[in-house]
This record gives structure tokens, C-alpha cells and sequence, in this order.
């Protein structure tokens, strides 16, 4: 039986299973007597094993097989688990997850574990005998014939008998297929989905118990019964089911052998036949269909981004109709825009809603970090996590992980003291990491926030100064905010040494370039013997933002609305020149003015000579962390939410911009990378 198939159910099924073990050995070392816990690890190693036999990755089957053991022994009393024993085990994890990665790739499993496997036989002081054994018990354990007597066999409906007939008519074969799945399947609907398949395979499908609405909602204990009309042979259809795994029993009879079993049950009571009635009628719809999907609907993420496509090329559309309703001053065509706007802005919170993913996916691989600096830090941690249902697009999922993983090791490293040193210092010896997320507004805000010993500022300093980061005149004038971060700044680090944890000065400059590659900001505040916050803003999504529009000469930029503190009119505000640099008096602070025209050398501009004109105009002011640039422009145009498009790889190293965007009127207008455009105003010190 080919079950490439199956291939991405199993990859799956497989990384939940091994995300299930990663999460319940963080708390073995603690709480080693908890049966219910032990017997859910063993249940996932046990279904791992069976899973990664049926689909032939043998290599892996025998690795889980050798951990599944030391479980056994866990919940059996024979062994007590120790934190020597929970690191061999989490070394048998990374291997499964790099031979999931490697089938996932190349469709292998070959990996070197013998040294893991001699480790984790070692605990159990038994010798792991054969990988056949492995699969005779496997194999025998699951797929023990049943010979029940008391089988309940299906009472057919009248059409189901026609439907009977009409297959026997054509020389195929019908059989009833009892099933019964092991009692700790965890995807039941899936397995249900995998014999039907199987049986689709030989022929049809004529009825099922319990009905298909029943088994797709999983509203079944173990076992299922198929009728189906084939043109293979008993022994055939058998080993096709058998090949699939968590089958804990099978049975296979024959139409005529059926009927002979089913004369002595006439006697049975009015009120069982009228149950049974009323099973076969809600299956009626179901005949000759296969069992559906289990209750999620697994997509390639392919379509949808696909469908996304096609949704903002009518983002696009819609913004052109909005511009022709607009001049023509037509009222049936502004109602029917208006219906249109409505229904998309609809389909928008859909979409957008399929493309989001909890961020507990990224969370959940830092405990596991967290325990393993500890142990080399020799440090007492408490890890707190928070907000892991927060979602956030995919896009900026996969490219999280890293940022995070790098604040971790700085807090670990670099903040929370030894347990020694926070005693003397009156404080808890076990210091408290948390990670949380929460909404604000249309951001994510992610925080990671520990009680150790804050900032050394003048350390910061002296390193600074000492790699030529910051002069010794900039280091006298610089404020505690822009102290910290110059935790941040390319090759800085106050490791005394280097070391695995840090000492590279590589880890925080990642970080504010990866966020900012995901138009967020990461801000840290620190107070002395209190602890340091690392936050982090992201948007929750990047395929579609609001956006200020701005128009200058012919030219119309797009300004995210996330970097927009405020705007106004440029004859309110008051402007003078400093060292040859234009700003502005905002609220207390001088802070950089910026005409759009001359930062983008906009062509062809018409230059107003009339009086006041210099004062015409709109100012917006722009924020990124604690630095401001108010930007000039001829006018703004109005909010919109707009459709974001890369750039292009001829384009995409072009400074100033993000992307582009197409106007209601087929115009592109450039999307302005507005932290991009603060930077380059740095220089520019904030004064009272």
C-alpha cells in the first residue's frame, strides 16, 4: 500500500505528538508520581512508535520505542526520573524532531542515535532486543483478530439491501468491516478517514456506523462498522486495514455470513429496532460516500496565500470603484460601493483571521531553553509564560523566534543574578523570567521582563565608548533610554568573556533588525536591582495596513498609520534651523522637519510663490521608539487601508520604502519606511 499519501497527516500528527512531550518532560523532574501524567507521555510515545512503523521510518519507530520503555518503567515505579534522565530524554526528542524535519525534506529518517539509544537503555537496564520484536509486539498488540459472538452486525434499510443486491448483481463482493481503534487514538475522525480511503481504494462504500456527521464530529467510542461492495478478496481488504495504525481489532465477514448471524436477532425488542432505525435513516445521506474530514480542514498554505492574492487584487478594484462612485455623484452606485466595502472589509477579517497562528507555537520551545541555561548558568529560574493564545499573522510567526530566543539568553545571562548574590541582595534566589503577549490596539505587544540586576548604564557606557559605538562628547549628553539601547548597536556586547551564551555582540543587534524587518520596534527600560522589560510591537498582519495618505507635487505616498503620533497644519507649527538642519518646537522638544519633496527629490514639482505659501502645507509626526521626525507634505489625502506589494528584488534595497501600493485610480504610490527615515535623522539630539 503506498502511503505517501498520508505523508503530511503523519508529519503532523508527529510533531503534536513530540510537542505533547516536550511540553509534559518539562514537568517530569517535579511531579514523577503523577500517573496521569506518565501514562499521557507514554500514550504519545506509544502512538508515535506505531505511526512512524506504519508509514516505514523504522529508524525513528526504534528510537521511540527505546524511549516508550523508559516511560514504561516510569509508570510502572521501576525507575525514578532524575534530571540526568529528563536531559537524555530531551536529547531522544531533538533527534525525533530532526528525523521529522528529514522525512519532511528528503523522505528519510536516517540519523545517528546509537549513543542515545545505549543512554536510554542504560536507565532502564534493558537492552532494547530486536527491532522485529519491536514490530511483532507492535503489530500483534494492534491487530488481534476479533471473533466476538456477540458483534453487533448492521441492520440494512431497504435501500441499503437494493444497493446490496444491485453490487452482488455485478459479480462484486460485500462486506461488513467491524473496526475497533485503540482506546488512546488521539485523531479518531483521521484514522476513520484513512480506512474509508482504503476501502474506497477496492470499491464502494454502501453505509456506515455511526453515520458520517457522527464520525466526522469523532461522536463515536472505538468502533465503527462499513459496508462496502468490493472486487477484491477478504484477505486483501484485511491487510489493507491492518496496515494502518491505532487499529486495535478487526473483523471481516461476508453478505451471506451476515445474513446467517442475523436470523436469531428478529426476536430482539421493539424499542432496540426502533434505535437501530434511527441510526440507518441519519445515515442515508451517506451512502456510497466516503467517511468525511476529520473537524479541521488541513490546507496547503499555498492556497492560502493564493486566495489572499486574488483578495487584494479586489482590495485594489474595490478602492476604484470608491473613485468612480465618488466623481460621478451617482447614489445607486454609492449605495452598491458601499455594500461591496462592506462585505469585503468582511472577507478581509476572514482572511486574515485564516492566516493567523497562536503565538504558543513559538512559545512553547523556550521552556526547554530556559531549564537547559539554568542548569549551565547555574541559576534558579522561574519561567513564566503568558498570553500564548495571542495570534499573530504566520508571516511574522516563523520569523519571531530567533529575536526572542536572543532577549532569553540576554536576561538569563546578563540579569538575573546568581542565587547567591540575590540573597545577599534581599531578593528571592530564584529569580522570574516572564514572556507575554497581549493585543493593543491593531499591534501585539510582547514583552520579555526579569527581577534581576537592570542595566549596568556605566558599563554600557564604557563599552560604548571602548568600540568606538559613541564618542566621549555623544556619551556625556545621552539620556537612560538611549543608553540601554545601545544594547542593541552592531557588535556591542559587555560579556567580560565569549562564550556559548554570549560575548559574540551578534545576539540584540539580530533582534532590532529582525523586528524592524517586520515593521515593529523593540524598546527596553531598565531599573537598577529591579530588572530589565524587553517590548516588543509587531503588527498582526503585513498583507494589508492602514495608511495615511500623502500627496506631494504628483507624487502620493502611503505612511502606515502605526508610526503616526499626530499630524497638523504646517501654518501651526513653529520652525527655525539648527546647524543647518530644519526642526520644529513639538510639545517642549525640538525634533527634525522633513520635507518629502526634498527627502525623495520629487520631480517636476511646481513651486508656490505666493505669500505664505512657505506655511501651506501638512506636518506629520513621526515616532519610533523615543525618537520623533515630523515630515512636510503639499496635502493629506485621507486615511485608507491599503494592500502592501514588495518592492521587487530591483527595488527592494532602494532606502526610504517598504513597498507599494495600487490607488482606486491605478496609480502606485510608494509605502514610506518610516523607521528607516527616522534613522537617518539620528544625529538630531531632542533639546528642552
Amino acid at each position: 500500500m503506498d502511503m505517501s499519501q498520508y505523508l503530511g497527516i503523519f508529519l503532523d500528527e508527529a510533531r503534536e505528538h513530540l510537542q505533547n512531550l516536550n511540553d509534559q518532560l518539562m514537568t517530569l523532574e517535579e511531579h514523577s508520581d503523577d500517573s496521569e501524567l506518565l501514562n499521557s507521555i507514554f500514550r504519545s510515545a506509544h502512538t508515535l512508535k506505531g505511526s512512524s512503523g506504519q508509514m516505514g521510518f523504522n529508524n525513528m519507530m526504534e528510537l521511540t520505542h527505546t524511549m516508550e520503555n523508559v516511560f514504561d518503567a516510569l509508570r510502572n515505579k521501576k525507575i525514578t526520573a532524575s534530571a540526568d534522565m529528563v536531559d537524555v530524554l530531551f536529547e531522544g526528542l531533538d533527534h525525533l524532531a530532526a528525523m521529522i524535519d528529514s522525512i519532511e525534506q528528503s523522505g528519510s529518517d536516517a540519523r545517528d542515535v546509537a549513543e542515545t539509544k545505549k543512554q536510554l537503555e542504560a536507565l532502564t537496564g534493558k537492552k532494547d532486543t530486536s527491532k522485529s520484536e519491536t514490530v511483532k509486539s507492535s503489530n500483534d498488540g494492534a491487530m488481534k483478530q476479533q471473533n466476538d459472538p456477540q458483534a453487533h452486525f448492521l441492520k440494512l434499510e431497504d435501500y441499503e439491501k437494493a444497493y446490496v443486491k444491485q453490487a452482488l448483481d455485478q459479480n462484486l463482493k460485500v462486506y461488513e468491516i467491524q473496526v475497533t481503534l485503540n482506546k488512546d487514538c488521539v485523531l479518531k475522525a483521521a484514522r476513520a478517514y484513512m480506512i474509508a480511503n482504503a476501502l474506497e481504494e477496492e470499491g464502494t462504500i454502501l453505509a456506515t456506523r455511526p453515520a458520517t456527521e457522527a464520525i466526522e464530529k469523532e461522536e463515536f467510542d472505538q468502533k465503527l462498522v462499513y459496508l462496502a461492495a468490493v472486487a477484491c478478496d477478504e484477505q486483501k481488504l484485511k491487510h489493507k486495514i491492518e496496515t494502518i495504525s491505532e487499529v486495535a481489532a478487526l473483523d471481516v465477514s461476508s453478505i451471506s455470513e451476515i445474513e446467517e448471524q442475523r436470523a436469531p436477532q428478529k426476536q430482539q425488542t421493539v424499542a432496540t429496532e426502533k434505535k437501530r432505525d434511527q441510526t440507518s435513516r441519519t445515515s442515508a445521506a451517506a451512502v456510497k460516500k466516503p467517511v468525511a474530514v476529520a473537524k479541521t480542514l488541513r490546507v496547503n498554505l499555498d492556497r492560502i496565500d493564493q486566495l489572499m492574492n486574488l483578495f487584494e487584487e479586489l482590495m485594489i478594484d474595490r478602492g476604484r470603484l470608491e473613485r468612480v462612485a465618488s466623481d460621478n455623484h451617482h447614489s445607486d452606485l454609492s449605495d452598491t460601493v458601499e455594500k461591496i466595502k462592506r462585505v469585503t472589509n468582511q472577507m478581509q477579517e476572514t482572511l486574515l483571521n485564516l492566516r493567523m497562528e497562536p503565538i504558543e507555537q513559538v512559545f512553547n520551545r523556550f521552556p526547554r531553553l530556559v531549564r537547559s541555561l539554568s542548569k549551565e548558568l547555574n541559576k534558579k529560574v522561574n519561567f513564566v509564560v503568558k498570553g500564548g493564545d495571542t495570534e499573530l499573522d504566520r508571516t511574522v510567526i516563523e520569523e519571531l523566534g530567533d529575536p526572542l530566543m536572543h532577549m532569553i539568553r540576554n536576561s538569563m545571562d546578563h540579569g538575573i543574578e546568581l542565587p547567591a548574590v540575590r540573597e545577599a541582595k534581599g531578593k528571592n534566589p530564584e529569580g522570574t523570567l516572564t514572556l507575554a503577549a497581549y493585543y493593543n490596539g491593531n499591534q501585539v505587544i510582547v514583552e520579555i521582563k526579569d527581577d534581576g540586576a537592570g542595566i549596568n548604564r556605566e558599563k554600557v557606557l564604557d563599552k560604548a565608548i571602548e568600540k568606538n559605538v559613541v564618542t566621549e562628547e555623544e556619551a556625556r549628553t545621552m539620556t537612560e533610554n538611549q543608553i540601554d539601547h545601545l544594547l542593541f548597536a552592531s557588535g556591542f556586547s559587555t560579556a567580560d568573556k565569549i562564550s556559548d551564551i554570549s560575548g559574540r555582540g551578534v545576539g540584540l543587534d539580530v533582534v532590532e533588525s529582525k523586528i524592524q524587518s517586520l515593521n515593529g520596534t523593540v524598546e527596553v527600560v531598565s531599573a537598577p536591582d529591579q530588572g530589565t522589560t524587553f517590548t516588543v510591537k509587531l503588527p498582526m498582519t503585513l498583507s494589508i495596513i492602514n495608511a495615511l495618505l500623502v500627496q506631494t507635487g504628483e507624487e502620493v505616498y502611503a505612511v502606515p498609520i502605526t508610526s503616526i503620533t499626530e499630524t497638523a497644519l504646517k501654518r501651526q507649527v513653529k520652525t527655525f534651523t539648527i546647524h543647518d538642519q530644519t526642526v520644529m518646537d513639538y510639545r517642549e522638544s525640538v525634533i527634525p522637519l522633513v520635507s518629502l519633496a526634498d527627502y525623495f527629490a520629487v520631480p517636476d514639482r511646481k513651486t508656490d510663490k505666493r505669500e505664505g505659501s512657505e506655511n501651506r502645507g501638512a506636518v506629520v509626526i513621526l515616532s519610533h521608539g523615543d525618537k520623533k521626525v515630523a515630515l512636510t507634505a503639499d496635502q493629506l489625502l485621507g486615511y485608507q487601508d491599503v494592500v502592501v506589494k514588495p518592492l521587487g528584488k530591483y527595488l527592494e534595497k532602494v532606502p526610504g520604502f517598504s513597498g507599494t501600493t495600487i490607488l482606486g485610480d491605478g496609480r502606485a504610490a510608494l509605502i514610506i519606511d518610516c523607521q528607516r527615515l527616522i534613522e537617518t535623522n539620528k544625529t538630531i539630539k531632542e533639546r528642552a
